[in-house]
């Protein structure tokens, strides 16, 4: 039972495999057709957690305030999640823009550590690898930086695309199980 996936225990049950299946399809339309909403209520929703999520942190901080421990850090963390949250909650597009370019310049930095970080490495212990992920790195980085509104548009494609083949699985597999219900 441990070595079963999560998707084989979706598809084990009709209810769960329609059910998830239907809504994967609908969230699935939904990033296709509009985009534009959808950007907005995945920030919002991202807003939502972070917020709940910075809310405990910092709770948890100060609740367990010792002397001597890294409640600092905790609470400085949960002070960032709760900025980070109300920020998408109530401005999720520049946002959301914003976690991008970021995203972007993290890819640029990453990049630019590896090449430095592939001159300590000898030729034949992987130097091409290191170089080549470092580059496609920093390439990657300066497209969503230079295009942050079109990135997100793409990505918001993808996982549409992405759910709309899962919900198709899963409702397929719902399909099966009815089926085999009733011949059985």
């Amino acid at each position: 039972m441990a070595d079963r996936s999560t998707l084989d225990m979706m598809r084990s049950s009709r209810i769960v495999a329609y059910t998830v299946g239907v809504v994967c399809l609908a969230a699935g339309v939904f990033l296709l057709v509009w985009t534009d909403r959808s950007e907005t209520i995945i920030g919002r929703i991202a807003g939502v957690l972070l917020l709940l999520i910075g809310l405990s942190e910092v709770f948890d901080a100060v609740g367990t305030h010792r002397e001597g421990s890294y409640w600092g850090l905790l609470l400085l963390r949960g002070a960032l999640n709760v900025i980070v949250g109300g920020a998408l909650l109530f401005w999720p597009s520049p946002t959301i823009t914003v976690l991008v370019w970021l995203i972007g310049l993290d890819l640029v930095l990453t990049g630019v550590i590896g090449l430095i970080a592939s001159l300590q490495v000898p030729a034949d212990l992987g130097r091409s690898g290191i170089v080549i992920r470092s580059v496609v790195g920093i390439v990657a980085g300066v497209v969503i930086m230079a295009w942050p509104d079109e990135t997100v548009t793409v990505l918001m494609w993808i996982i549409g695309i992405e759910l709309i083949l899962l919900g198709l699985v899963l409702v397929w597999s719902g399909y099966q199980l009815s089926k085999a219900a009733r011949a059985a």
